[in-house]
């Protein structure tokens, strides 16, 4: 009994995790207690298929803890307290090699021999309309699993695809409920909005990354170059995500519950002045502006000073409000549940998820995401020669907005601004515009989507080696949003107590409400035959033949009334028919028709060749240019085959040299019809009789250009793939170079002609760019470790066109410059003193404090002027570039832990006038990282020499925050991504409660970063966005 309670105590040392002692306890107590018996040991050695030892290969008694690993010599022996069960295995492992399960039975010496393992060359990948082994690919591609995706505990596949594959580039601006993250892949290849979106493709059939609940991923691809992605055509021009939903399997069943509880946190919010801090830093912008009006000419000094004791006096007439601490919860709590059951055998097999996420935003109120998924995968084995397969997908998803969002202004309202009276009525807050009243009572959006797609596949096999395929996917969605708006009332003064007011809040002066529905349904139908054959030994040869053909139709009807008594019933029929309005919009059809086909052969597992095409039709565009013809081409060369590398076997395991060239459309424009004259109704002024009369109609609104074709991106690309040191190492890299030609373009025409411009095809952009993978994997005892590390770059450059440059938000889009790069000012420190005032160019009515700008090229050397024409140049990229990400895991005798971590290894961010700018719109608040470093006439000459800001002022409002580069700072970031410490149960303790699995988890998200963004600010977040947020989460598996 001593001995048992010794070990109760080392088991159950785990701190806070209470309730696992006693589950712990429960199975120790059920479990007859260790008879001694005589000990064995049990000896052998380990080595290669050539006869040398392996050094450090683990043996451990399946199923439970009991285990050594071999010596130098590749001997090792094995102490037992008890003889072994005479059913009873060891498992014996080594990195680089097979695992191999050996029963000793009555022996007491065991050679083992181990197998060179090539699971990491022979996985088999998604690719299009069909699957490869790795090793013999020509095109280059990334991909991740489930484990990895789950790992990263993100309710979007987006936000968990961050910094896990090179050239794949995930950014966001927010962390709002629900809401997926922009992706990239290799750069930028169209100035088409929506364009440079990857083409999604789940279960081989067009959706959208959001369709799909992360926790039933079995795999994700992401098509890059040519080679691999042209297979898809017109669509692919951006890349290819290949999503891959999880199967039933062969000769399992299990069923597995997983539950997460989370708690999110802005990961950082900035800091603004305090009411004094407030009032002083008016009075001084006031003064700079109008220095005869002295230092107190709108708050006066006795307020300011005696401040804090008039606001415990009366805190209406003085406040001190926090406004973030109104608008924002401290944190927000989100949930997950999935249940999945999963079996199957040789003759049919089945998936079922069920799915169900609830999160809760950082708003006080009205912001929550609930999601509800079910997929239904299912196969079946109809004869030998004939395969069907079933799958179902239904998600539904209600979101809660508030009907105004405070995020645009919570950040920057002053402390000065009353949200609520001390009576309980709301307050006016800055000229009635009161974010908190609007949020808790300004009414709210709701948002229903509803979505349901199935797939229907048939495999035939007539002949060996050949495998017809037919597949029908419909699609269905419909979406219902209901925005009502409620009238807000405020009070001017605490001092009015009665129960009604006729003022009303700027958000919310009516009652109104607008309602949306919108359906869309889509099919896509599939033929396509995929024939391999071995001719010889050497002559490996697979073809593929296709044709697939796309519908999609959309229609929306949206309706509102603004004519409301009271704001109780949230339906259109409860307010007067005087003001409803309604219209039917989004009408749209497309349909695309294609032919492809794919050749692939090597010799020997040696040389490699492929070649793909597929010819694509598009309704987007008029009949006579309507289909595009896409090739690619593609090589490969396993090096390590050669007999001159014959001496580098001990350490080069495999290495391979990839080359392709390809080409890729797009035709993704803003509206359905760019060659066809639509009309919309339009209401004309007419007599009717001696009556001026509004006359119904139709107009033409867009102009056409009938010969709009596609828009064509040519890819090449070089790469390597190497793995070392007996599968431990791995590396690939990727060089490439893509131009798109006939870019699809708005161009002007004449405004008098009343027409909006029409798409043309004019215009090229390339893009050069290179990519890096490097993984390391390796066992030292019984502690199995890994590190891997990716990092890209790329730069995409404007070629011709049309002989115009576009210049919006401090950025241009210019020939030969980097797309979007940031363009405007040079700068050359603030004005000191009034001479150097006096003798320099300038841009408006600057004076001393104010950003001083360099004369670049002055068209009138008599009258030296900074001006827009001639002063302006391109200050740097806008992008990011060595995007970076990697992860580092670790497992130990049930205990895994892991780490991920994403950046941007160089960037040129901008401090927008948001973050510096003192006063902003006339009334907004000060930023506390400019106070104290702003130039001021109250400060020394040598504190003013040193300041990063200029002096606060309105009057030059224009010239200090006109885009220039003294804005511009190193946006780089390191952030760790994903930090997980796991536990899984022992399974010799599992099998007595008939448990296969149970893990628990503990998962930091998005916690640590590292940034030169000033404090308050997340190197990933907006201006005026909801915040990005940071997450603990817990979590816990278990598997029947």
């Amino acid at each position: 009994m001593k001995n048992f309670d010794v070990k109760f105590r080392r088991k159950c040392n785990l701190g806070p995790f209470g309730s696992l002692c006693i589950f712990l306890a429960a199975i120790f107590l059920t479990s007859p207690l260790p008879v001694p018996a005589q000990e064995r040991n049990l000896e052998g050695i380990v080595k290669t298929a050539a006869g040398d030892p392996v050094v450090g290969a683990t043996i451990i008694v399946t199923g439970t803890q009991t285990g050594t690993s071999s010596d130098l010599s590749g001997n090792f022996s094995l102490n037992l307290k008890q003889p072994l069960p005479a059913n009873a295995t060891l498992t014996v492992s080594y990195i680089g090699y097979k695992t191999q399960t050996v029963t000793p039975g009555a022996k007491t010496f065991l050679e083992i021999i181990l197998e060179e393992e090539s699971a990491l060359l022979d996985d088999v990948v998604v690719v299009g309309y069909g699957t490869a082994r790795k090793k013999d690919l020509t095109g280059s591609l990334s991909s991740v699993n489930s484990q990895q995706i789950i790992a990263r505990q993100q309710p979007t596949i987006s936000s968990a695809l961050q910094g896990a594959m090179p050239g794949v580039t995930i950014t966001r601006t927010h962390s709002a409920p629900g809401e997926e993250a922009t992706i990239r892949v290799r750069g930028i290849t169209s100035m088409t909005d929506g364009a440079s979106d990857p083409y999604v493709l789940i279960d081989g059939v067009p959706g959208s990354i959001s369709d799909v609940n992360p926790n039933d991923v079995a795999s994700i691809t992401v098509l890059k170059d040519a080679a691999s992605a042209s297979i898809y055509g017109s669509q692919a021009a951006a890349g290819v995500i290949l999503i891959t939903t999880k199967r039933g399997g062969e000769g399992t069943t299990s069923v597995t519950y997983n539950y997460s509880l989370g708690l999110d946190y802005p990961t950082t919010l900035p800091d603004y002045t305090d009411a004094i801090g407030y009032m002083e830093a008016v009075n001084e912008l006031r003064y700079n502006d109008t220095p005869s009006g002295g230092w107190y000419q709108e708050y006066p000094r006795e307020t300011i000073e005696n401040y804090w004791q008039l606001n415990r006096e009366n805190p209406d007439l003085y406040p001190n409000v926090n406004w973030l601490d109104l608008l924002l919860k401290k944190h927000a709590v989100r949930q997950s549940h999935t249940l999945s059951v999963r079996s199957g055998n040789s003759k049919r097999s089945t998936a079922l998820s069920i799915g169900y996420d609830d999160i809760d935003g950082l708003f006080t109120k009205n912001l929550t995401w609930k999601r509800y998924t079910v997929r239904l995968n299912n196969d079946v084995r109809i004869f030998k020669w004939m395969h069907a397969a079933a799958d179902i997908s239904l998600r539904k998803t209600d979101e809660l907005d508030p009907a105004t969002s405070p995020s645009n202004q919570m950040r920057y309202i002053p402390p000065i601004y009353a949200a609520v009276w001390s009576n309980g009525h709301y307050a006016p807050g800055k000229d009635s515009n009161n974010k908190y009243a609007a949020l808790m009572d300004g009414g709210t959006k709701n948002r229903h989507s509803y979505y349901g797609s199935a797939r229907f596949q048939l495999d035939v096999t007539p002949l060996e080696g050949l495998t017809v395929t037919g597949i029908f996917a419909p699609k269905f969605t419909y979406r219902k949003n209901k925005n009502f708006t409620t009238q807000v009332p405020y009070w001017s003064s605490p001092d009015d107590l009665s129960s009604t007011s006729s003022n009303y809040i700027s958000d919310a002066t009516v009652t109104e409400l607008s309602e949306q529905r919108n359906d869309t349904f889509s099919h896509t139908t599939q033929f396509y035959a995929n024939y391999q054959k071995t001719f010889g030994q050497n002559h490996n040869f697979s073809a593929m033949i296709g044709y697939e053909n796309y519908w999609y139709e959309e229609e929306g009807l949206q309706a509102s009334n603004s004519s409301f008594p009271h704001s109780l019933i949230p339906y259109l029929s409860a307010g007067g028919t005087d003001a409803v309005t309604a219209e039917s919009n989004n009408v749209y059809e497309l349909a695309r028709r294609s032919y492809f086909g794919r050749v692939m052969y090597n010799y020997a597992n040696k040389y490699y060749v492929q070649g793909n095409i597929r010819r694509d039709g598009s309704s987007r565009f008029a009949p006579d240019h309507r289909w595009g013809t896409f090739l690619s081409a593609s090589a490969g060369w396993v090096f390590t085959q050669e007999k001159f590398l014959a001496g580098a076997k001990n350490w080069l395991d495999f290495g391979k040299l990839r080359v392709s060239y390809g080409q890729l459309g797009n035709e993704r424009i803003q509206g359905y019809y760019p060659y066809q004259a639509t009309l919309t109704p339009a209401y004309g002024v007419g007599y009717v009789g001696n009556n001026v009369t509004a006359i119904p109609g139709y107009s033409q609104t867009a102009a056409v250009i009938s010969d709009l074709t596609w828009e064509t991106t040519t890819t090449y690309d070089i790469g390597l793939d190497l793995t070392m040191f007996r599968n431990r190492l791995t590396l690939t890299g990727d060089y490439y170079y893509k131009r798109t030609d006939d870019m699809l373009l708005t161009v002007p025409i004449a405004p008098i002609i009343g027409l909006t411009d029409p798409y043309d095809n004019v215009g090229t952009m390339n893009t050069r760019g290179w990519e890096l993978t490097l993984g390391w994997r390796d066992r030292i005892g019984e502690l199995e470790y890994s590190v891997s590390f990716n990092i890209s770059d790329d730069v995409s450059t404007m070629g011709y066109i049309g002989n115009r440059e576009i210049i919006s938000d401090g950025k241009i889009i210019r020939e030969g410059v980097e797309y979007n790069s940031w363009y405007g000012f040079v700068s050359n420190g603030l004005f000191q003193t009034q001479d150097e005032l006096n003798g320099a160019a300038k841009y408006g009515n600057e004076q001393i404090g104010d950003i001083r700008y360099k004369n670049l090229a002055d068209a009138d050397p008599e009258s030296p002027l900074i001006n827009n024409e001639y002063d302006r140049t391109v200050l740097g990229s806008s992008l990011p570039h060595f995007n970076y990400g990697g992860n580092i895991s670790l497992a130990w005798k049930g205990i895994d832990f892991s780490l991920d971590f994403q950046g941007v290894g160089k960037r040129n961010s901008y401090l927008s006038t948001a973050m510096v700018q003192p006063l902003r719109s006339q009334w907004y608040n000060i930023p506390e990282i400019i106070v104290g470093n702003s130039w001021s006439r109250k400060n020394t000459i040598e504190q003013n020499m040193k300041a990063r800001y200029p002096r606060y002022s309105w009057n030059s409002n224009d010239s200090n925050y006109a885009y220039s580069d003294f804005w511009l700072f190193d946006g780089s970031y390191f952030r760790v991504k994903n930090i997980t410490l796991g536990y899984s149960l022992p399974e010799k303790w599992m099998k007595k409660v008939w448990i296969k699995n149970l893990r628990f988890a503990a998962t930091l998200t998005d916690f640590f970063t590292i940034s030169h963004f000033p404090k308050g600010w997340d190197p990933e977040g907006g201006v005026t966005s909801y915040p990005i947020t940071k997450s603990v989460i817990f979590s816990a598996s278990i598997t029947f």
